[in-house]
Protein backbone atom coordinates (compact mmCIF):
# COMPACT_ATOMS: atom_id res chain seq x y z
CA UNK A 1 0.00 0.00 0.00
CA UNK A 2 1.42 3.28 -0.99
CA UNK A 3 2.28 6.62 1.00
CA UNK A 4 -1.00 8.19 -1.22
CA UNK A 5 -3.14 5.50 -0.82
CA UNK A 6 -2.38 5.81 3.12
CA UNK A 7 -2.69 8.92 3.88
CA UNK A 8 -5.51 9.96 1.16
CA UNK A 9 -5.12 13.05 -1.12
CA UNK A 10 -6.76 15.68 0.86
CA UNK A 11 -4.51 14.99 3.75
CA UNK A 12 -1.77 15.30 1.15
CA UNK A 13 -3.05 18.28 -0.86
CA UNK A 14 -3.24 20.25 2.72
CA UNK A 15 -0.34 19.04 3.59
CA UNK A 16 1.47 20.25 0.56
CA UNK A 17 -0.07 23.79 1.25
CA UNK A 18 1.32 23.80 4.46
CA UNK A 19 4.46 23.00 3.64
CA UNK A 20 5.29 25.75 0.96
CA UNK A 21 3.79 28.41 3.81
CA UNK A 22 6.08 26.99 6.05
CA UNK A 23 9.06 26.74 4.31
CA UNK A 24 8.36 30.11 3.16
CA UNK A 25 7.85 31.54 6.35
CA UNK A 26 11.30 30.24 7.58
CA UNK A 27 12.56 31.66 4.18
CA UNK A 28 11.32 34.96 5.23
CA UNK A 29 11.77 34.63 8.70
CA UNK A 30 15.67 34.57 8.35
CA UNK A 31 15.38 37.09 5.52
CA UNK A 32 14.03 39.85 7.87
CA UNK A 33 16.53 39.54 10.56
CA UNK A 34 19.14 39.59 7.73
CA UNK A 35 17.88 42.83 6.73
CA UNK A 36 17.05 44.14 10.09
CA UNK A 37 20.24 43.71 11.09
CA UNK A 38 22.41 45.20 8.19
CA UNK A 39 19.32 47.93 8.30
CA UNK A 40 20.21 48.85 12.28
CA UNK A 41 23.23 47.00 13.64
CA UNK A 42 21.86 46.45 16.54
CA UNK A 43 21.20 42.85 17.93
CA UNK A 44 18.46 44.28 20.34
CA UNK A 45 16.15 44.41 17.19
CA UNK A 46 16.96 41.13 16.62
CA UNK A 47 16.05 40.22 20.06
CA UNK A 48 12.56 42.43 20.03
CA UNK A 49 11.76 40.60 16.74
CA UNK A 50 12.14 37.35 18.07
CA UNK A 51 10.25 38.33 21.57
CA UNK A 52 7.57 39.96 19.00
CA UNK A 53 6.79 35.97 17.23
CA UNK A 54 6.41 34.25 20.49
CA UNK A 55 4.34 36.47 22.16
CA UNK A 56 0.82 35.94 20.46
CA UNK A 57 1.16 31.65 21.40
CA UNK A 58 1.25 32.88 24.72
CA UNK A 59 -1.22 35.52 24.73
CA UNK A 60 -3.55 34.12 22.98
CA UNK A 61 -4.10 31.25 24.64
CA UNK A 62 -7.87 32.43 26.56
CA UNK A 63 -9.39 31.94 22.73
CA UNK A 64 -7.91 28.81 21.76
CA UNK A 65 -11.74 27.76 22.72
CA UNK A 66 -11.79 29.17 19.07
CA UNK A 67 -10.28 26.66 17.73
CA UNK A 68 -12.67 23.89 18.95
CA UNK A 69 -15.71 25.68 18.41
CA UNK A 70 -15.31 25.86 14.85
CA UNK A 71 -15.02 23.99 11.95
CA UNK A 72 -11.23 23.35 11.49
CA UNK A 73 -10.81 24.31 8.14
CA UNK A 74 -12.25 27.81 8.64
CA UNK A 75 -10.54 28.42 11.58
CA UNK A 76 -7.26 27.56 9.53
CA UNK A 77 -8.48 30.07 6.57
CA UNK A 78 -9.36 32.74 8.93
CA UNK A 79 -5.89 32.23 10.61
CA UNK A 80 -3.80 32.48 7.45
CA UNK A 81 -5.88 35.42 6.06
CA UNK A 82 -5.02 37.41 9.25
CA UNK A 83 -1.13 35.93 9.12
CA UNK A 84 -0.90 37.19 5.78
CA UNK A 85 -2.12 40.65 6.46
CA UNK A 86 1.66 41.73 8.40
CA UNK A 87 3.15 40.63 4.96
CA UNK A 88 1.40 42.18 2.54
CA UNK A 89 0.85 45.28 4.30
CA UNK A 90 5.08 45.26 4.56
CA UNK A 91 5.54 44.53 1.10
CA UNK A 92 3.11 47.70 0.16
CA UNK A 93 5.15 49.63 2.33
CA UNK A 94 8.48 48.28 0.60
CA UNK A 95 7.28 49.04 -2.71
CA UNK A 96 6.83 52.51 -2.10
CA UNK A 97 10.07 53.26 -0.36
CA UNK A 98 8.28 53.79 3.10
CA UNK A 99 9.01 50.78 5.12
CA UNK A 100 10.97 51.16 8.19
CA UNK A 101 11.93 48.68 10.27
CA UNK A 102 9.53 48.80 13.40
CA UNK A 103 6.83 48.16 10.74
CA UNK A 104 8.48 45.08 9.95
CA UNK A 105 8.78 44.07 14.05
CA UNK A 106 4.98 44.82 13.55
CA UNK A 107 4.33 42.70 10.32
CA UNK A 108 6.24 39.79 12.65
CA UNK A 109 3.50 40.26 15.34
CA UNK A 110 0.42 40.13 13.41
CA UNK A 111 1.76 37.18 11.30
CA UNK A 112 2.67 35.51 15.10
CA UNK A 113 -1.09 36.31 15.80
CA UNK A 114 -2.37 34.57 13.05
CA UNK A 115 -0.35 31.61 13.20
CA UNK A 116 -0.64 30.75 17.08
CA UNK A 117 -4.11 30.07 16.07
CA UNK A 118 -3.30 28.37 12.27
CA UNK A 119 -1.04 25.92 14.33
CA UNK A 120 -3.30 24.44 16.84
CA UNK A 121 -6.17 24.21 14.07
CA UNK A 122 -4.01 22.81 11.71
CA UNK A 123 -2.48 19.96 14.18
CA UNK A 124 -6.18 19.35 15.46
CA UNK A 125 -7.28 19.11 12.16
CA UNK A 126 -5.40 15.97 11.08
CA UNK A 127 -7.45 13.73 12.32
CA UNK A 128 -10.48 15.32 9.64
CA UNK A 129 -8.24 13.73 6.87
CA UNK A 130 -6.82 11.06 7.51
CA UNK A 131 -8.02 7.42 9.19
CA UNK A 132 -6.67 6.53 12.23
CA UNK A 133 -4.30 4.05 11.22
CA UNK A 134 -2.51 6.70 9.46
CA UNK A 135 -1.79 9.12 11.88
CA UNK A 136 1.31 8.53 12.63
CA UNK A 137 2.59 8.70 9.25
CA UNK A 138 0.70 11.79 8.86
CA UNK A 139 2.46 13.82 11.86
CA UNK A 140 5.61 12.39 10.80
CA UNK A 141 5.47 14.10 7.07
CA UNK A 142 3.31 17.24 9.14
CA UNK A 143 7.28 17.35 10.46
CA UNK A 144 8.87 17.94 6.74
CA UNK A 145 8.18 21.87 6.36
CA UNK A 146 9.58 23.50 9.02
CA UNK A 147 12.86 21.06 8.42
CA UNK A 148 12.88 21.91 5.13
CA UNK A 149 12.57 25.64 6.04
CA UNK A 150 15.48 25.05 8.24
CA UNK A 151 17.83 23.51 5.74
CA UNK A 152 17.19 26.70 2.48
CA UNK A 153 16.15 29.24 5.15
CA UNK A 154 19.54 30.54 6.39
CA UNK A 155 20.92 28.97 2.69
CA UNK A 156 18.74 31.20 0.92
CA UNK A 157 17.61 34.18 2.45
CA UNK A 158 21.00 36.19 2.62
CA UNK A 159 21.45 36.07 -1.47
CA UNK A 160 17.79 37.03 -1.77
CA UNK A 161 18.34 40.09 0.50
CA UNK A 162 21.70 40.80 -0.97
CA UNK A 163 20.49 40.62 -4.60
CA UNK A 164 16.71 41.21 -4.59
CA UNK A 165 15.70 43.38 -1.45
CA UNK A 166 13.39 42.84 1.33
CA UNK A 167 10.62 43.07 -0.91
CA UNK A 168 11.53 40.08 -2.53
CA UNK A 169 11.79 38.15 0.79
CA UNK A 170 8.00 39.71 1.39
CA UNK A 171 6.60 38.45 -1.83
CA UNK A 172 7.67 34.94 -1.22
CA UNK A 173 5.44 35.18 1.60
CA UNK A 174 2.62 36.23 0.86
CA UNK A 175 3.03 33.68 -2.41
CA UNK A 176 3.09 31.02 0.07
CA UNK A 177 0.53 32.18 1.64
CA UNK A 178 -2.01 32.23 -0.82
CA UNK A 179 -0.74 28.65 -1.70
CA UNK A 180 -1.35 27.64 1.76
CA UNK A 181 -4.82 28.82 1.48
CA UNK A 182 -6.32 27.70 -1.77
CA UNK A 183 -4.79 24.09 -0.85
CA UNK A 184 -7.21 24.30 2.19
CA UNK A 185 -10.15 26.12 0.72
CA UNK A 186 -9.91 23.00 -2.00
CA UNK A 187 -10.66 20.15 0.35
CA UNK A 188 -13.50 19.10 2.61
CA UNK A 189 -12.86 18.50 5.59
CA UNK A 190 -14.18 15.28 7.09
CA UNK A 191 -15.52 14.75 10.64
CA UNK A 192 -12.48 13.67 12.85
CA UNK A 193 -13.28 10.29 14.63
CA UNK A 194 -11.94 9.27 17.82
CA UNK A 195 -9.52 6.60 17.56
CA UNK A 196 -9.83 4.76 21.14
CA UNK A 197 -13.38 4.46 19.80
CA UNK A 198 -14.69 6.13 23.64
CA UNK A 199 -17.72 8.11 23.42
CA UNK A 200 -17.44 11.69 22.99
CA UNK A 201 -16.86 13.89 26.62
CA UNK A 202 -19.53 16.11 27.73
CA UNK A 203 -17.51 19.35 26.74
CA UNK A 204 -18.91 23.07 26.86
CA UNK A 205 -15.52 24.10 25.31
CA UNK A 206 -14.04 26.06 28.08
CA UNK A 207 -10.64 26.10 29.75
CA UNK A 208 -11.76 24.53 32.92
CA UNK A 209 -13.58 21.15 31.50
CA UNK A 210 -10.29 20.72 29.50
CA UNK A 211 -8.71 21.07 32.71
CA UNK A 212 -10.45 18.72 34.84
CA UNK A 213 -10.29 16.08 32.15
CA UNK A 214 -6.36 16.51 32.19
CA UNK A 215 -5.82 16.20 36.18
CA UNK A 216 -8.22 13.21 35.95
CA UNK A 217 -8.74 11.00 33.10
CA UNK A 218 -6.12 12.40 31.20
CA UNK A 219 -3.36 12.63 34.32
CA UNK A 220 -0.75 10.59 32.06
CA UNK A 221 -0.79 13.34 29.13
CA UNK A 222 -0.85 16.07 31.77
CA UNK A 223 2.62 14.45 32.54
CA UNK A 224 3.90 14.48 28.94
CA UNK A 225 2.79 17.62 28.61
CA UNK A 226 4.74 18.87 31.89
CA UNK A 227 7.67 16.51 30.34
CA UNK A 228 8.12 18.42 27.02
CA UNK A 229 7.69 21.67 29.16
CA UNK A 230 10.98 20.71 30.78
CA UNK A 231 11.92 19.51 27.51
CA UNK A 232 11.48 22.73 25.57
CA UNK A 233 13.19 25.19 28.27
CA UNK A 234 16.27 22.57 28.16
CA UNK A 235 16.27 23.02 24.35
CA UNK A 236 16.44 26.54 24.51
CA UNK A 237 19.33 26.69 26.34
CA UNK A 238 21.39 24.21 23.86
CA UNK A 239 19.69 26.47 21.04
CA UNK A 240 21.98 29.45 22.61
CA UNK A 241 25.26 27.78 23.55
CA UNK A 242 25.31 25.35 20.67
CA UNK A 243 25.15 28.62 18.42
CA UNK A 244 28.80 29.52 20.62
CA UNK A 245 29.94 26.88 20.61
CA UNK A 246 29.94 25.95 16.76
CA UNK A 247 31.14 29.81 15.61
CA UNK A 248 34.35 28.96 18.48
CA UNK A 249 35.04 25.42 16.85
CA UNK A 250 34.39 25.82 13.33
CA UNK A 251 34.59 29.59 12.85
CA UNK A 252 31.75 32.16 11.31
CA UNK A 253 32.59 31.18 7.98
CA UNK A 254 32.04 27.31 8.38
CA UNK A 255 29.69 27.18 11.50
CA UNK A 256 26.63 27.07 9.12
CA UNK A 257 27.55 23.60 8.06
CA UNK A 258 26.92 22.52 11.06
CA UNK A 259 23.37 23.70 11.52
CA UNK A 260 22.73 22.58 7.39
CA UNK A 261 23.76 19.23 8.57
CA UNK A 262 21.09 18.96 11.59
CA UNK A 263 18.18 20.44 8.87
CA UNK A 264 19.09 17.34 6.57
CA UNK A 265 18.77 15.27 9.60
CA UNK A 266 15.25 16.49 10.24
CA UNK A 267 14.59 16.11 6.71
CA UNK A 268 15.25 12.45 6.47
CA UNK A 269 14.18 11.52 9.69
CA UNK A 270 10.28 13.31 8.78
CA UNK A 271 10.38 11.31 5.64
CA UNK A 272 11.49 7.77 7.69
CA UNK A 273 8.33 8.93 10.17
CA UNK A 274 5.73 9.75 7.21
CA UNK A 275 6.47 6.40 4.92
CA UNK A 276 6.82 3.83 8.13
CA UNK A 277 4.96 5.25 10.80
CA UNK A 278 5.88 5.40 14.08
CA UNK A 279 6.18 2.45 17.04
CA UNK A 280 2.89 1.20 19.06
CA UNK A 281 4.76 1.99 22.54
CA UNK A 282 4.68 5.47 21.69
CA UNK A 283 5.62 6.44 25.26
CA UNK A 284 8.58 3.94 25.28
CA UNK A 285 9.66 5.39 21.63
CA UNK A 286 9.40 8.66 22.78
CA UNK A 287 11.37 8.12 25.96
CA UNK A 288 14.39 6.57 23.38
CA UNK A 289 14.13 9.29 20.88
CA UNK A 290 14.84 11.59 23.65
CA UNK A 291 17.61 9.85 25.40
CA UNK A 292 19.27 9.05 22.02
CA UNK A 293 18.47 13.39 21.49
CA UNK A 294 20.62 13.69 24.24
CA UNK A 295 23.64 11.75 23.55
CA UNK A 296 23.89 13.77 20.36
CA UNK A 297 23.87 16.37 22.54
CA UNK A 298 26.90 15.31 24.78
CA UNK A 299 28.57 14.35 21.48
CA UNK A 300 27.88 17.74 20.18
CA UNK A 301 29.85 19.58 23.36
CA UNK A 302 32.70 16.72 23.95
CA UNK A 303 35.71 17.40 21.37
CA UNK A 304 36.50 20.68 19.47
CA UNK A 305 35.85 19.33 16.32
CA UNK A 306 33.72 20.31 13.00
CA UNK A 307 33.69 16.59 12.02
CA UNK A 308 32.56 16.00 16.06
CA UNK A 309 29.67 18.91 16.28
CA UNK A 310 28.34 17.70 12.80
CA UNK A 311 27.96 14.27 14.08
CA UNK A 312 26.29 15.08 17.29
CA UNK A 313 23.89 17.49 15.62
CA UNK A 314 23.01 14.82 13.11
CA UNK A 315 22.07 12.62 15.84
CA UNK A 316 20.15 14.84 17.89
CA UNK A 317 18.39 16.31 15.04
CA UNK A 318 17.03 13.19 13.43
CA UNK A 319 15.42 12.82 16.70
CA UNK A 320 12.95 15.60 16.45
CA UNK A 321 10.53 15.32 13.81
CA UNK A 322 10.32 11.47 15.19
CA UNK A 323 9.88 13.33 19.06
CA UNK A 324 6.89 15.76 17.57
CA UNK A 325 5.08 13.01 15.16
CA UNK A 326 4.79 10.74 18.77
CA UNK A 327 3.69 13.74 20.62
CA UNK A 328 1.40 14.74 18.38
CA UNK A 329 -0.11 11.42 17.73
CA UNK A 330 -0.61 10.51 21.31
CA UNK A 331 -3.02 13.82 22.02
CA UNK A 332 -4.36 12.42 18.80
CA UNK A 333 -5.26 9.78 20.08
CA UNK A 334 -6.15 10.29 23.47
CA UNK A 335 -7.56 13.78 23.96
CA UNK A 336 -11.31 13.59 22.79
CA UNK A 337 -11.74 15.40 19.99
CA UNK A 338 -13.92 18.23 20.95
CA UNK A 339 -10.28 19.51 23.08
CA UNK A 340 -7.64 19.40 20.48
CA UNK A 341 -7.66 22.80 19.73
CA UNK A 342 -6.84 23.90 23.15
CA UNK A 343 -4.94 21.18 23.83
CA UNK A 344 -2.82 22.27 20.73
CA UNK A 345 -2.79 25.53 21.57
CA UNK A 346 -1.54 25.16 25.05
CA UNK A 347 1.05 22.84 23.58
CA UNK A 348 2.19 25.71 21.75
CA UNK A 349 1.90 28.10 24.08
CA UNK A 350 4.18 26.93 26.63
CA UNK A 351 6.95 26.11 23.77
CA UNK A 352 6.67 29.63 22.56
CA UNK A 353 7.00 31.05 26.11
CA UNK A 354 10.04 29.44 27.38
CA UNK A 355 11.82 30.21 24.24
CA UNK A 356 12.91 33.68 25.18
CA UNK A 357 12.74 32.88 28.91
CA UNK A 358 15.58 30.24 28.45
CA UNK A 359 17.36 32.17 25.70
CA UNK A 360 18.26 35.04 28.07
CA UNK A 361 18.81 32.94 30.76
CA UNK A 362 21.44 30.32 28.53
CA UNK A 363 23.56 33.95 27.37
CA UNK A 364 23.80 34.83 31.26
CA UNK A 365 25.09 31.01 32.20
CA UNK A 366 27.24 30.76 28.89
CA UNK A 367 28.78 34.05 29.49
CA UNK A 368 28.85 34.73 32.94
CA UNK A 369 29.27 31.51 34.78
CA UNK A 370 30.39 28.35 32.11
CA UNK A 371 32.94 30.31 30.28
CA UNK A 372 34.66 31.68 33.52
CA UNK A 373 34.93 28.39 35.87
CA UNK A 374 36.00 26.60 32.56
CA UNK A 375 38.72 29.22 31.86
CA UNK A 376 42.54 27.73 33.41
CA UNK A 377 42.26 27.60 36.80
CA UNK A 378 38.73 27.52 36.99
CA UNK A 379 36.47 24.79 39.35
CA UNK A 380 34.74 23.34 35.99
CA UNK A 381 38.04 23.03 34.26
CA UNK A 382 39.78 20.91 37.10
CA UNK A 383 36.70 18.53 36.73
CA UNK A 384 35.40 18.53 33.31
CA UNK A 385 38.72 19.65 31.72
CA UNK A 386 39.67 16.13 31.06
CA UNK A 387 36.59 15.46 29.14
CA UNK A 388 36.00 17.95 27.29
CA UNK A 389 38.54 20.71 27.07
CA UNK A 390 39.72 23.96 28.84
CA UNK A 391 39.36 27.27 27.89
CA UNK A 392 36.84 30.28 28.26
CA UNK A 393 35.48 28.86 25.00
CA UNK A 394 34.78 25.55 26.31
CA UNK A 395 31.50 27.29 28.45
CA UNK A 396 29.12 26.44 25.78
CA UNK A 397 30.17 23.11 25.73
CA UNK A 398 30.01 22.83 29.13
CA UNK A 399 26.32 23.77 28.88
CA UNK A 400 25.75 21.52 26.25
CA UNK A 401 27.03 18.15 27.47
CA UNK A 402 24.76 19.47 30.99
CA UNK A 403 21.77 19.59 28.67
CA UNK A 404 22.43 16.49 26.53
CA UNK A 405 22.88 14.62 30.00
CA UNK A 406 19.41 16.11 31.48
CA UNK A 407 17.40 15.32 28.36
CA UNK A 408 18.80 11.82 28.21
CA UNK A 409 17.67 11.53 31.89
CA UNK A 410 14.52 12.70 31.31
CA UNK A 411 14.15 10.53 28.25
CA UNK A 412 15.18 6.98 29.97
CA UNK A 413 12.75 8.25 32.78
CA UNK A 414 9.64 8.22 30.39
CA UNK A 415 10.68 5.14 29.00
CA UNK A 416 10.25 3.73 32.60
CA UNK A 417 7.95 5.48 33.81
CA UNK A 418 4.19 4.37 35.34
CA UNK A 419 2.98 7.04 32.08
CA UNK A 420 4.73 4.61 29.50
CA UNK A 421 2.31 1.69 30.90
CA UNK A 422 -0.46 3.63 31.25
CA UNK A 423 -0.57 4.77 27.59
CA UNK A 424 1.35 2.14 25.94
CA UNK A 425 -0.47 -0.89 26.97
CA UNK A 426 -0.17 -3.83 25.48
CA UNK A 427 1.36 -3.88 22.56
CA UNK A 428 0.51 -6.05 20.63
CA UNK A 429 -3.13 -4.91 21.08
CA UNK A 430 -4.94 -2.49 20.34
CA UNK A 431 -3.90 0.64 22.37
CA UNK A 432 -6.58 0.80 25.56
CA UNK A 433 -8.74 4.00 25.57
CA UNK A 434 -8.58 6.23 28.40
CA UNK A 435 -12.16 6.97 30.37
CA UNK A 436 -13.81 9.50 28.44
CA UNK A 437 -15.99 11.26 31.11
CA UNK A 438 -15.18 14.67 32.33
CA UNK A 439 -15.90 15.33 36.37
CA UNK A 440 -17.71 18.67 36.62
CA UNK A 441 -17.22 20.87 39.11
Amino acid sequence: MTVVSTLGHRFLVVWAGQTVSAIGSSLSGVGVAVYVFLETGSAAWLGLLTALAALPYVVTGPFMGLVDRFPRRTVMIAADAVAAVGPVVALGLALTGRLAVWHLAVAGLIAALGDSIQVPAAQAAVPALVPPAALGRANGLVQLGPAVGVVIGPALATPVVAWWGIEAILLIDVATFLVAVTATSLVRFGDATDPTGAPPVDDDGSWRTMWAWLSSTGRPLLVMLTVSMVVNLCTSFFNVASVALATDVAGPARAGLVFAAGGVAMVVGSLIVGTRGIPRRRVRAAGVSLAVAGIGAVIVGSHPSLQVLIVGTVVLMASIPVLNAIGATLYHERVPTSMQGRVFGMRSAIARALIPVGSLAAGVLVSRVAAPTMSDGGVGARWFGPLIGVGAERGSALVVVAVGVAIASIGTWVARSWVAGALDGDADAPAPALTAGVPVA
